[in-house]
């Protein structure tokens, strides 16, 4: 899934790529945990990360949420007491989040939110567990049919990588 911004940058591409565990083990939660590779170029940062993130059902909800996006029924959010932004969706491993900022007539303005091993390599290190989740975020106006599309290749990366 690529997100581009009208500008052409920031971009931001997200992939399921494989299972954590290449075999089942006979346990729903760790069997379904996927790594995720992301490509991001933002301002003068360009990086890369391949982790294991979600699983299977929290990836689902991210091709759901671009489709709330595209139709304006996913409430933009605002800064947090400690500086940071709420992410309306997030994940058991805090690796991704997503959050709206804005809409216009027929674009949004989503947000990519980055933590612990899915920030750029400058903002990693041994304090990284220490501070607030989320603080990170890369921002990106996108057409409605843009984030249409983003859910309809997502659902498609996921349809090789099954429930076990």
């Amino acid at each position: 899934m690529e997100l581009k911004d009208l500008s052409g940058i920031p971009r931001v591409v997200l992939h399921p790529v494989e299972y954590e565990f290449a075999s089942a083990m006979g346990d729903a939660w760790d069997d379904n945990w996927l790594v995720i590779a992301g490509e991001v170029t933002a301002k003068e940062q360009k990086w890369s990360f391949r982790h294991p993130s979600l699983v299977i059902d929290e990836a689902i909800e991210i091709a759901e949420w671009f489709e709330r996006v595209a139709n304006r029924r996913e409430a933009p959010t605002g800064l947090r007491g400690n500086g940071g932004i709420e992410p309306s969706l997030a994940f058991t491993e805090p690796n991704l989040a997503f959050s709206v900022k804005s809409y216009g007539e027929d674009t949004a303005v989503v947000r990519v939110h980055f933590s612990l091993e899915a920030l750029p390599p400058n903002h990693r290190g041994p304090a990284t567990d220490q501070i607030a989740r989320y603080t990170f975020s890369v921002e990106l106006e996108i057409p409605f049919t843009d984030a249409l599309g983003a859910a309809t290749t997502w659902r498609k990366e996921l349809a090789v990588l099954p429930r076990r």
